[in-house]
C-alpha cells in the first residue's frame, strides 16, 4: 500500500460528484469530505479490507478494479467487481457492523479512503446522502446473504 500525493481539490469534487451516493452532496459538503480524503494505490493481489474485522474506513475507487467477496464457512464467492466510481465500505459507516466481506485488488488499484468519523459527521448533516447511503447498504446486504 501507497499513500499518494493529494491532487487537485476541484478536480476531486467533480470527480466525486460522478459517484452516485456522493452526487446529493453539495460542493461545499464535498469540499469537505475531499480535505479529509487520502488517496492510497494497492498492488495487484493486495487484500484491502477482509470480511470480519472491525473497520472505519470507507473507499472510492479512482482506477483499477477490486474484487468482492464473501465467505460462508469454508468456501468463497465472488460476489462482485468494482471499477472507478464505484465504493465500499459503507456497511461500517451506517452500522457498527464488522467488515461484511473481503475486498482485494484484481489489478493495480488507487482508492481515495475516508475515515468512519468524517463520513458519520456528514451523515449528521445531511438526511438524503444518509438514507441514499443506507438504501445501497441494504441492497448489499441482500446480495451478500444471497451469495
Amino acid at each position: 500500500m501507497k499513500f499518494l500525493v493529494k491532487e487537485n481539490a476541484s478536480y476531486l469534487v467533480e470527480q466525486f460528484r460522478k459517484v452516485k451516493v456522493l452526487s446529493v452532496l453539495s460542493d461545499t459538503e464535498l469540499r469537505t469530505i475531499v480535505s479529509q480524503m487520502r488517496g492510497f494505490e494497492f498492488k495487484a493481489g493486495t487484500r484491502i479490507v477482509n470480511q470480519g474485522e472491525l473497520a472505519n474506513l470507507f473507499f472510492i475507487v479512482q482506477t483499477g478494479s477490486v474484487e468482492v467477496s464473501v465467505k460462508n464457512f469454508f468456501l468463497g464467492k465472488k460476489v462482485t467487481i468494482l471499477r472507478k466510481g464505484d465504493f465500499f465500505g459503507e456497511s461500517v459507516l451506517v452500522s457498527n457492523s464488522r467488515r461484511t466481506a473481503t475486498v482485494i485488488a484484481k489489478i493495480d488499484t488507487t482508492c481515495f479512503v475516508l475515515l468512519k468519523t468524517s463520513f458519520k459527521s456528514m451523515l449528521r448533516r445531511n438526511l438524503l446522502f444518509k438514507n441514499n447511503l443506507q438504501t445501497v447498504f441494504s441492497r448489499r446486504k441482500q446480495v451478500l446473504i444471497k451469495a
